[in-house]
């Protein structure tokens, strides 16, 4: 009863900062080198929806992906977009077949026994000590996502995670263990995606944008220069953020022979297994070798068709391992919807010219500041724009070109403030649903959305040091 009075407290407080920014008068126009920026009354009543949603998602007062779906209605209610737009937005989007293949492929590693092998492997390494695995899982995620895509890599991590929490019985939503390794499988990506131009979408459009709108052409060492430290610094804190937060249990006794049965895996491999392994280094190779592809015939592979590709091949004569009814009851359908609605949200949100409101409201004031605090303010300006976007890349194309127009109208260095925005992008450690990246392991439903706001608010105060830190000392070096 409790519970539901709480629930109904927070759905009438969302209803009323919705209908209140909803009627809010329309401000005055921001003013800016490149003209009178406005937000519009359709840009308004969107920002209202997703605030609606997103204190809705905190407080968790509706299942998530109903909340999502909500927001939809919402937004269709306010006449926001013809309603199969707003649809077509997400769930028309190549990111939920991302999701259904990188899920499939997941549950076919599991269900094979790879996962079970990968994990031994790990465990020998490391031991069984839940502290050891959090870090490991941690530098695994980040030193793939140097060269594989960010959700790719959480799509790798994300069975050999869940394969050690079943093993030794820790159910979801009910072991800090739990929590801290699966929300890892999502910030370890991330953190590793700024070092290098291809870790992460928004780099690239870092870069081509600093090329065509600067004239400035930044290099693959250049940007390693700084973002190689700058993640090596966020790091360790994320860690120790992690562990404070949600300090794992310790394996009991009763776990020790699942233990056993992980460290004892048969020396060779079955048959399921060699499928499996087929599957999984093919789909590794070509998320890997893209760039190579590409650069040397001028093919090349979305991350998505590669995912389905994986998924299908699951099913085909000679290669099935389980059944579609065993996939359907391993792959979970809400976090599906919770991405896909809420990357239709965010399309709203972009196309009513409010995004762009908000960023030029943000990063106006930044052109006047000392270095330090110009870097520091934008990164942590990035992170918390990220609660209304759902897609790195997207972010980066709504923000790169204002700042950037905000350097040429000060007369600043473009990439000691387009370089610290791109880097934050993938900065998303606040809300579930601002990348897909945190979806993968939420899917899980080892966290919840409270979970990994209250890790990551740390994270996110954390991270303008470091970020500011890292191009202050390293970006002279080489610029």
């Amino acid at each position: 009863m409790a519970n539901e009075r709480k629930n109904f407290i927070a759905v009438t407080v969302a209803t009323a900062v919705m209908l209140g920014i909803y009627l809010l008068p329309l401000p005055q126009p921001l003013s800016t080198a490149e003209g009178l920026v406005p937000l519009t009354t359709e840009g308004k009543a969107a920002l209202a929806v997703l605030f609606f949603v997103i204190i809705l998602w905190l407080t968790e007062a509706l299942p998530f992906p109903i909340t999502a779906l909500l927001g939809i209605l919402l937004a269709y209610i306010f006449d926001l977009a013809p309603f199969d737009q707003i649809v077509s937005h997400g769930f028309g989007s190549t990111v939920v077949i991302f999701f259904i293949g990188v899920l499939t492929l997941s549950a076919g590693l599991t269900r094979s026994g790879l996962a079970d092998r990968f994990t031994s492997v790990i465990i020998d390494r490391v031991g069984f000590q839940p502290r050891k695995i959090v870090f490991a899982f941690m530098t695994m995620g980040a030193l793939l996502s140097m060269w594989i895509v960010n959700m790719s890599v959480a799509a790798i991590l994300l069975p050999m995670a869940v394969t050690i929490l079943r093993r030794v019985g820790h159910k979801p939503l009910e072991s800090n263990f739990g929590r801290a390794l699966l929300i890892t499988v999502a910030w370890g990506p991330a953190i590793g995606g700024i070092m290098t131009p291809v870790g992460n979408g928004a780099n690239i459009v870092a870069l081509g944008y600093l090329r065509e709108l600067a004239g400035i052409p930044i290099n693959f060492l250049t940007w390693m220069i700084v973002g190689v430290p700058a993640a090596l610094l966020i790091l360790p804190p994320a860690y120790l953020i992690l562990v404070r937060v949600f300090p794992p249990e310790q394996i009991s006794a009763d776990a020790a022979p699942a233990v056993s049965k992980i460290s004892a895996i048969p020396p060779k491999l079955a048959a399921s297994e060699w499928k499996a392994l087929v599957i999984f280094a093919l789909a590794v190779l070509f998320w890997l070798g893209d760039p190579l592809l590409k650069h040397v015939s001028g093919i090349s592979i979305p991350i998505e068709v590669v995912a389905l590709g994986a998924a299908v091949a699951f099913f085909l004569p000679g290669m099935k391992i389980f059944s579609w009814q065993e996939a359907q009851s391993d792959i979970d359908w809400g976090g599906i919807i919770l991405i896909a609605a809420g990357i239709s949200l965010g399309m709203i949100v972009f196309e009513t010219g409010a995004a762009r409101w908000l960023a030029m409201l943000a990063f106006s004031p930044l052109g006047t500041l000392a270095p330090f605090l110009r870097i520091f303010l934008a990164v942590l300006i990035v992170e918390g724009l990220k609660v209304f976007f759902s897609s790195n890349t997207v972010t980066g194309v709504i923000l790169i070109p204002i700042v950037i127009a905000l350097a040429a109208t000060f007369g600043l260095d473009p990439w000691y403030i387009a370089g610290p925005v791109a880097i934050a992008t993938s900065m998303a450690f606040i809300l579930v649903t601002s990348s897909p990246t945190n979806v993968i392991p939420y899917a899980a439903g080892y966290f919840s959305i409270k979970d990994f706001a209250k890790a990551g608010i740390f994270l996110t105060l954390a991270v303008p040091f470091l970020i500011t830190a890292a191009f202050l000392v390293f970006a002279p070096l080489v610029w």
